[in-house]
């Protein structure tokens, strides 16, 4: 398996038709991650994407608008609720530049931990109100290791 030094979470939108359709935003939102593994659990729900991390892995946010009209797309806030025990090392904070980080938990359990979480972004559109989105977070299962 191939080691990553982290998990590179990639939010695309496209704010020129976030702002003709907000109804409709998540027709207008991906996400990818650096992981080939890692995809939607269900192609037609966008809040279903599913980035798994290995324990003590550092995992990074980012937004970008592909609507080539110049719009800065910016990460407001992530927030996770209601997450296992032990979950974070450092739990996810903006360290400037629209970009946001955190170094996973130690995993010791027998199966991945999970939490849905929330991103609020800044389409870049100016006067457009803030978005939110629900992807979901994984921390890898411990291996089996037998000696």
């Amino acid at each position: 398996m191939e080691e990553y030094t982290s998990i590179d979470i990639l939010v695309s939108v496209n704010a020129e038709d976030i702002h003709k359709d907000p109804d409709n935003l998540l027709n207008h939102v991906d996400f990818s991650d650096n992981q080939p593994s890692d995809k939607y659990d269900d192609p037609r729900d966008k809040t279903t994407f599913d980035s798994i991390a290995d324990s003590n892995q550092m995992v990074t946010w980012n937004i970008g608008d592909v609507s080539r009209m110049g719009h800065l797309a910016l990460i407001t806030n992530i927030e996770f609720k209601d997450v296992p025990e032990g979950f974070f090392q450092k739990a996810p904070y903006d360290p400037g530049g629209g970009s946001w980080v955190a170094v996973m938990g130690d995993n010791k359990t027998n199966n991945n931990l999970a939490a849905k979480y929330t991103i609020t972004f800044d389409s870049g559109y100016r006067g457009d109100p803030l978005y939110v989105i629900d992807p979901k977070l994984q921390i890898r299962k411990k291996e089996n290791t037998t000696s």
